[in-house]
């Protein structure tokens, strides 16, 4: 009986140390997994911003005509707005109107097409986006609603008048923000066309964005955001510093913090 109380006794000691061990191991995994998540997410956000960035203002008007990347600086985190032309079916990134469009239309109309061509509207589709150039002016953004052969139907009436040939650009817009009204597990959100915010990166707490302009160089001034339009205008490379933590039921010495720096030109913002 001795013997076997000593047994118990010393397995019971053995199992509870192999069992220890484990949990110990596991409890490492689950804090690597979670460093890991930590680690894609930012390489993931700062990949996409640095990507639409390079793709910033490709097919839209240059000059100061359209703006294809703004911000705001923010307490909580700074936002990012970038603008990108969409190629459509025949290759071309611009559609000329075929007819004045008067102030408080609604409909954009567009030449037919020669034998053997593609309509003009191939590529267009509701809920897409379109920029009305206006020389010398910002021109307009609108919805397309509807999508003839020949013509497009914008969700609102045009506010200015624009002439024959004035350009109509399709474009896709997409907004980086973060939301902490979560603050253990904060988002970096990504808003496509001013749709509905979609979660992009769990774990980003910190998203600040500086602007280098085209002004006084060199060495030509870092700004944390543009305060006039004019300034937009001069913005010819970004800069992105994200922090992300991971995020889980991990111990605080398990807790990791990671910062990143990227940076990228808009395209049709280079010298």
């Amino acid at each position: 009986m001795m013997e076997l109380l000593v047994t118990v006794f010393v397995s019971g000691i053995t199992l509870a140390s192999v069992v220890s061990f484990f949990a110990n191991q596991a409890h490492k995994e689950r804090g690597h997994a979670y460093r890991l998540e930590a680690q894609q997410a930012l390489r993931a956000s700062l990949d996409a911003i640095t990507r639409d960035l390079r793709l910033a203002g490709a097919c839209l008007p240059s000059g100061g005509q359209f703006l294809s990347v703004t911000g705001q600086e923010l307490a909580g985190g700074d936002t990012i707005t970038i603008r990108t032309g969409q190629v459509l079916t025949n290759l071309s990134c611009i559609k000329p109107t075929s007819l004045p469009v008067a102030a408080g239309d609604t409909v954009i109309n567009f030449s037919p097409p020669n034998a053997g061509e593609a309509n003009p509207t191939n590529g267009m589709a509701v809920g897409m986006l379109v920029h009305l150039e206006k020389p010398a002016d910002p021109g307009e953004e609108m919805f397309v609603n509807a999508v003839a052969p020949t013509s497009i139907t914008l969700s609102s009436a045009t506010t200015k008048a624009y002439v024959a040939g004035a350009g109509v650009y399709p474009f896709d817009e997409r907004v980086y923000a973060l939301d902490k009204t979560d603050p253990v597990n904060p988002l970096l959100m990504l808003t496509v066309n001013r749709g509905t915010a979609q979660a992009f990166a769990v774990g980003m707490t910190d998203l600040q964005i500086q602007y280098l302009l085209n002004r006084n160089c060199p060495t030509c001034d870092v700004v944390n955001a543009p305060t006039t339009l004019s300034d937009w205008w001069l913005v010819n490379e970004v800069y992105i510093t994200a922090t992300v933590k991971t995020v889980g039921a991990v111990k605080a010495e398990d807790q990791a913090t990671i910062v990143a720096t990227t940076h990228g030109k808009p395209r049709n913002l280079l010298p």
